[in-house]
């Protein structure tokens, strides 16, 4: 009976614990961090970026190329405690990184942005970037499309039909999947 009452003491104190934690778990999105006034502060575990993906906490996060001319990352920094940034070098290319922390910084005059600190491959420093600017330049790669690349996918898809190569219906497919994306849906 004493052993009952324990237990079921135990679990109360496991919901309220879990419970607590997700009520302090928060959802920022692009949107909003681009309209904020001031700059949004709490424990976000997920960020709807501006090609509308949502990243979580524990997902991966992939690296594209370096977009610096001698190889190295302009918005994907390599971080060890206790030191200055450096930014990442080329072995971060193609990097699946895990997202441990998502942190919004900046001010009102210089820009808010969302920064996502990652896993790097020795596990001794970290990756923190800049999602959108490093998205912006291929530095994260997405398989989401972005409305330039869809415009430019349909132009295509339109070459293609003028010349015979695609049939209409595989056109029509196309453009009902891009419309939305190229519109801002």
């Amino acid at each position: 009976m004493e052993k009952q009452k324990t237990m079921k003491k135990l679990l109360l104190l496991l919901v309220m614990v879990l419970a607590f934690n997700l009520s302090n778990a928060q959802l920022i999105t692009y949107d909003e961090i681009s309209t904020a006034t001031k700059r949004p502060s709490g424990t976000f575990t997920e960020y709807v970026t501006s090609i509308k993906d949502t990243i979580r906490i524990g997902e991966i996060v992939k690296f594209g190329n370096p977009s610096n001319a001698n190889n190295s990352f302009v918005y994907v920094y390599d971080h060890m405690p206790l030191t200055s940034p450096t930014l990442a070098g080329i072995r971060a290319q193609g990097w699946e990184s895990e997202v441990l922390k998502i942190k919004v910084h900046g001010s009102k005059r210089k820009g808010v942005s969302a920064f996502i600190t990652g896993k790097t491959e020795t596990g001794m420093t970290r990756y923190v970037f800049d999602y959108e600017k490093a998205l912006s330049v291929d530095e994260v790669v997405t398989d989401t499309l972005t409305r330039e690349q869809a415009i430019s996918k349909l132009k295509e898809s339109n070459d293609l039909l003028d010349l015979g190569l695609l049939s209409q219906e595989n056109y029509d497919k196309i453009k009902e999947e891009l419309t939305p994306i190229i519109m801002n849906n």
